[in-house]
């Protein structure tokens, strides 16, 4: 009596096995496929991170040896400038111009009210001779002016040196001379009217 025998369909031969799994069954091949795409995956997602670190090579600091690593002496840092530069000597020159052209005129009239106060001296107000003394008062004083407005001026860059911490020593000696002016002038006029009397 002829065993039967049996024979593996060919198919058979290269069907992957099946594993088990709580839904069902799952094939070998299906895993390895389910690996596979979780590996590219994983590569997709490290890659911006891998070219971020590939880049920026400019960014960081030179690793190179500094000067200051090799002994070397630092080179020092450079002298700090003026905070405000010094006045031109051209406008102190002419700022002095201008005082002494007015103090000169000043004199000049100050011995022409000098003359005309004596004459007004005890004379009432009414009278031409008064009369006459005031008004060269008057120009006198408006020739002082001329000195008080330059003294005025360098008043103000004076204050602006100062305050800067920007000492200034021809501007600080043309005010000290223009004060001195201005105060004597002012003596003058003070003298006058002294002496046409109230």
């Amino acid at each position: 009596m002829l065993q039967k025998t049996s024979v593996r369909r060919p198919d058979a031969l290269h069907r992957p096995a099946a594993l088990p799994f709580a839904g069902g069954v799952v094939s070998t091949r299906g895993i390895t496929m389910r690996q596979n795409l979780t590996q590219i995956i994983a590569l997709v997602l490290l890659y911006p991170g891998l070219a971020a670190c590939a880049r920026g090579d400019d960014t960081y600091p030179s690793l190179a040896i500094r000067p200051a690593e090799l002994g070397l002496p630092a080179e020092p840092p450079p002298p700090a400038g003026p905070i405000r530069p010094a006045t031109p000597a051209a406008r102190l020159a002419q700022l002095r111009s201008t005082v002494q052209s007015a103090d000169t005129a000043f004199a000049t009239r100050a011995a022409q009210t000098a003359r005309l106060a004596e004459a007004a001296a005890g004379q009432p107000f009414e009278s031409n001779a008064r009369a006459a003394a005031m008004v060269a008062l008057a120009d006198l004083d408006g020739l002082r002016a001329r000195t008080a407005n330059a003294l005025v001026e360098i008043d103000v860059m004076a204050a602006e040196a100062a305050n800067l911490l920007s000492p200034d020593q021809p501007l600080t000696d043309l005010q000290t001379e223009v004060a001195a002016t201005l105060a004597r002038e002012d003596a003058t006029i003070a003298r006058l009217w002294a002496r046409i009397g109230s």
